[in-house]
């Protein structure tokens, strides 16, 4: 079942974070650490919804195994371009033992029916190079890269 995550999912939402974050730290050490307390990461979450984030919930048996959260950009006309409603998938997470049974795409849909709702035109997402699988997940749903950023570490 998909359900919004409200205040009392922070929580578990810190644990996902922690892992999703582990992830990161062991592909990209000198940028992410997993240092951050239970405290820190539930304090992220809070100030996130604060700010017009939202975050829907996969529960199996009451329990969430994964979550993806969002936000509704409004980008406004320029010299150069449209003005457009898109939304930021942030993150996406499930727990790996709920992995390959179909949960990420029944999140990603259920985000792609809520955004509509809210007028969006369409979504992006930043995805890093290290991580295919969240790269095949995109291209899955039917994203396409749009702009490659290129970085240089000093």
């Amino acid at each position: 079942m998909i359900d919004t995550a409200d205040d009392s999912d922070i929580p578990a939402l810190a644990d996902m974070l922690h892992a999703l974050n582990a992830h990161h730290a062991s592909d990209l050490p000198d940028r992410f650490h997993t240092d951050g307390s239970g405290a820190a990461l539930q304090s992220f979450f809070t100030q996130k919804l604060g700010q017009g984030a939202r975050v829907l919930l996969y529960r199996t048996e009451g329990v969430p195994r994964g979550y993806l959260m969002w936000q509704a950009i409004d980008t406004a006309a320029t010299a150069l371009e449209h003005p457009r409603r898109q939304a930021l998938l942030d993150h996406i997470y499930v727990q790996p033992i709920w992995r390959h049974r179909g949960l990420a795409q029944r999140l990603i849909a259920r985000f792609e029916r809520d955004i509509a709702a809210e007028g969006c035109s369409g979504w992006i997402t930043r995805v890093h190079a290290f991580n295919a699988p969240s790269a095949a997940l995109m291209r899955g749903a039917g994203a396409h890269l749009a702009v490659e950023v290129y970085e240089k570490r000093l």
